[in-house]
């Protein structure tokens, strides 16, 4: 498909392009299964997604298997397919999902379920499991709300619950081999629900009452009654992402992610994630730095995350961070741990991680007071939390995020007004001026297979009455943030919902309900009406639940004893302490055999073994008095034009790292390579003659040989074309040359006019302020090469307020490009005075 007609029309146009930096381009032929991978939610979103980029990795490395990725559409890209009878399409190939044999779509929080069916109505594939056929692909799902699946259940062929680096690779084989054999959709279904973590719900059917309650899941023609999660025994023994996909797009967590340990042995209450990840299984820390140091040199990024549910219970975390910092801190590399508990980071942490710049450190009390967090079986303490609170602000750092909860089980008034009273000593042990805590809340959402599945949910209007309670309670020099109840409702709502959700889902969307977790686009009024219309009462599914119901998520098994978390329950009550088993032995939860199933924990001493260092790690180099500044003349053509310049300022800097460019690096809190670049391209416009300047820390002898060394390192449609010697200065006043191709044909007699003029005015907006500006000094030359295409001369001064070429074009000429964009093409550039460089 080629869809540069559609890009030029919709905003951030990079994040349809599929040019990232280590994409994977396979032969449609040449494989046994295609693949796309979907993640229901924007590209900024999406590729911040660790699990999808290790299936796309695992898929990828297997001969057999073809995969790529789709992400969902903004709404501009969403109403332009739709207008112009265009299917959705995968990044790589640009080729329509309803070709491909298998969409794999992630599970990854309740308020995505809108985005699913607009990907499958864009694909032109039936919503529902039972409308599809064997012409198309199958549905199968997977991720974090795979464990509570029944609102959503119907759209699905299968859905796999828990880790997918084995069990992917067996459905991909189970698929394939079953449409070579020529086998239909139900008998591949139930080859499907043989493999270990498999669910398939059409093989379940719910059934409900006279007075509409659920009395049973029940599994049909004898099939088991649960199905119990796949769980990977070693994740050191799993394929590694050693080639990282490196975003052209601004994402949100834009940033290399390494996956320390998965699960969690601390317990808390509320946690699911803590539940459905279990037991902890670490990587070795030889295995860390070797992810650590190939991904750094094959991907460019300058900062390495190191990813787990709690990163300061890793074992070797102290001696590895030495290392990892040891190796990436002279190249202005930074560690961050987004996941810190309080207690775990320690002042050896906390110094390590200041060496390069100061990443952020959120800290979870969760609770206001003490009390409370027993009852979560939180495990820390005041004490613990503000020691933590003074130690990183000793060490320099200027802002701390807590992030708290309110609507807990067994909460009170009193723990409700320690959060500002809990704030305000944490500021009190801040001391000194320029020091900031920012404190987010949020409304508790009870989520299945957690000892509070139980618990009723906190209605809105009480959660706007505390939010207001406590913004009039926060300290000065504090900051609230909270997020909106109405989210936390329907988020509820779907946590713990049933199938008869389905058809409100469909409802809703089709009313216009779409990418539900960004506030700009939420609107609850439009669930409730849709509900209303249903006879749903949405509030029903945030009511107190009893020990002995049927709970909609009952066939799936997480592996825990059924009576693990009624125990639990009983101990909240209590406030009783549920040890760490890392530390303290197993606590009888359920999931581990301890033969396959177990917990795997380093000894500490492990991590003083000598780690490689190899993988091309480039040496630090130090910085001398002197300068050496080199002009990179390049192209930018084909789809780059549609990456902005900021964009694009990114992914040079990450070139230069991947390259090994000797660039020098600014100094202070947040130190950036030294590179200067000619004024920013208007987006969607190609040039012949692009440049930066950097400044480099020694001086380059091989000159062709470092336009090869980048361009192998470039985006595609960015080509260095010659590196030149120069100076620090940048040209102050400068003619650009155009060809600007028309979607209509040129008016001779307008251009003519404007060549006779002696002056023409202008209005163009600037920051959003009208402005006038003459323009008619500004053009050197304008001239119809033929009668579609000009060719265009512009004066430009850094100094002085300008306009864009295609501002003055399409004022000149009236050309409107809301349909047929222009197409233009910077030429060249020429110095206008002697001012030099």
């Amino acid at each position: 498909m080629n869809i540069e007609e559609l890009l030029p029309l919709v905003k951030r146009p990079s994040r349809y392009l599929g040019n990232e930096h280590n994409v994977i381009n396979k032969d449609w032929q040449g494989v046994r299964l295609r693949v796309a991978l979907a993640f229901p939610d924007l590209y900024e979103i999406g590729m911040s997604h660790q699990g999808l980029k290790i299936i796309y990795n695992i898929l990828n490395q297997e001969d057999d298997f073809l995969a790529e990725r789709v992400y969902a559409p903004d709404l501009d890209m969403e109403r332009l397919l739709r207008e112009r009878g265009l299917p959705l399409f995968s990044l790589e190939s640009k080729r329509p999902l309803s070709d491909f044999d298998m969409l794999g779509i992630t599970l990854p929080y309740e308020l995505c379920y809108t985005n699913i069916l607009t990907i499958l109505e864009l694909a032109a594939i039936p919503f529902y499991s039972r409308e599809r056929d064997d012409s198309q692909p199958l549905i199968i799902g997977g991720g974090p709300c795979a464990f509570h699946p029944e609102p959503v259940a119907d759209f699905f062929d299968a859905i796999l619950l828990g880790d997918g680096e084995e069990a992917i690779l067996s459905i991909a084989r189970c698929i394939a081999a079953g449409r070579e054999q020529g086998k239909g959709r139900a008998a591949i279904l139930d080859s499907l629900s043989q493999i270990e973590g498999v669910y398939v719900p059409s093989y379940f059917e719910p059934q409900y009452d006279s007075e509409g309650n659920l009395t049973e899941i029940r599994p049909l023609n004898g099939r088991p009654a649960r199905v119990r999660r796949a769980v990977v025994a070693d994740l050191s023994d799993q394929p590694a992402i050693d080639r990282p996909l490196v975003p052209l797009a601004r994402i949100v967590h834009d940033r290399l992610g390494l996956e320390l340990a998965r699960g969690c042995t601390r317990g808390c209450r509320f946690c699911q994630a803590g539940v459905i990840y279990r037991p902890v299984r670490e990587l070795s820390p030889e295995r860390v730095m070797d992810l650590a140091l190939k991904g750094i040199k094959n991907s460019g990024f300058d900062e390495l995350a190191l990813l787990s549910l709690s990163t300061g219970d890793y074992s070797c975390l102290t001696p590895l961070l030495v290392r990892l910092m040891d190796e990436f801190a002279a190249r202005h590399i930074s560690v961050s741990m987004p996941s810190m508990r309080v207690g775990t980071l320690t002042p050896e942490i906390m110094e390590q991680v200041k060496r390069v710049r100061k990443t952020g450190f959120t800290i979870a009390p969760e609770a206001g007071t003490d009390r409370l967090r027993r009852v979560i079986n939180k495990g820390i303490t005041e004490a613990d939390l503000l020691n933590t609170v003074s130690t990183a602000f000793e060490l320099g750092w200027k802002l701390i995020k807590l992030y708290f909860m309110f609507g807990l089980p067994m909460e009170t008034e009193e723990d409700i007004d320690a959060i500002p009273a809990l704030t305000a000593r944490a500021l009190r042990v801040a001391g000194g001026k320029g020091r900031t805590i920012n404190a987010s809340i949020g409304t508790f959402v009870p989520k299945p297979h957690t000892a509070f599945q139980w618990e009723p949910q906190l209605d809105t209007a009480t959660a706007y009455d505390y939010i207001d309670r406590l913004k009039r309670a926060m300290p000065k020099g504090a900051k609230l943030k909270w997020n909106d109840p109405q989210n936390s409702f329907l988020e509820g709502v779907f946590s713990r919902g049933d199938r008869r959700l389905a058809p409100l889902i469909e409802k809703a969307w089709r009313a216009g309900a779409r990418l539900d977790a960004w506030s700009e686009y939420f609107n609850l009024a439009r669930w409730q009406e849709a509900a209303a219309e249903l006879g749903i009462d949405l509030n029903s599914y945030l009511r107190r639940r009893e020990l002995d119901e049927v709970l909609p998520w009952d066939h799936i098994d997480c592996g825990l004893e059924p009576d693990f978390q009624i125990r639990e329950l009983a101990k909240a009550r209590e406030e009783a302490y549920t040890p760490d088993c890392r530390v303290h032995g197993c606590q009888g939860c359920g999931l581990c055999d301890f033969k396959k199933v177990k917990p795997v924990v380093y000894d500490a001493a492990a991590a003083r073994a000598e780690v490689p260092r190899s993988f091309g790690a480039r040496p630090a180099v130090r910085q001398p008095e002197g300068a050496y500044y080199y002009r990179f003349i390049y192209e930018k053509q084909g789809l780059a034009r549609f990456v902005g310049h900021l964009e694009f300022l990114q992914a040079l800097f990450r070139a230069v790292e991947r390259a090994g460019l000797p660039v020098k690096f600014s100094q202070g809190f947040n130190p950036s390579p030294r590179i200067s670049f000619s004024p920013a391209l208007p987006l969607g416009m190609e040039s012949l003659a692009e440049y930066f300047i950097a400044e480099l820390q020694t001086p380059l002898s091989d000159l062709d040989g470092w336009i090869k060394r980048m361009n192998d390192e470039m985006p595609q449609g960015f080509n260095i074309i010659e590196i030149k010697l120069t100076g620090k200065k940048q040209p102050l006043k400068i003619v650009t040359d155009y060809r600007i191709t028309l979607p209509v044909e040129i008016p001779a007699a307008e251009i003519d006019k404007f060549l006779r003029a002696k002056e023409y005015p202008l209005s163009i907006i600037r920051k959003g302020r009208k402005k006038e500006i003459d323009v008619r000094p500004l053009v050197r030359g304008i001239e119809a090469l033929d009668t579609s295409t000009l060719a265009l001369s512009m004066v430009s001064e850094i100094s002085k307020a300008g306009i864009k070429p295609l501002e003055f074009i399409q004022a000149l000429l009236g050309v409107n490009d809301n349909d047929t964009p222009v197409r233009a093409v910077k030429l060249a550039w020429r110095e206008d005075d002697a001012n030099g460089y």
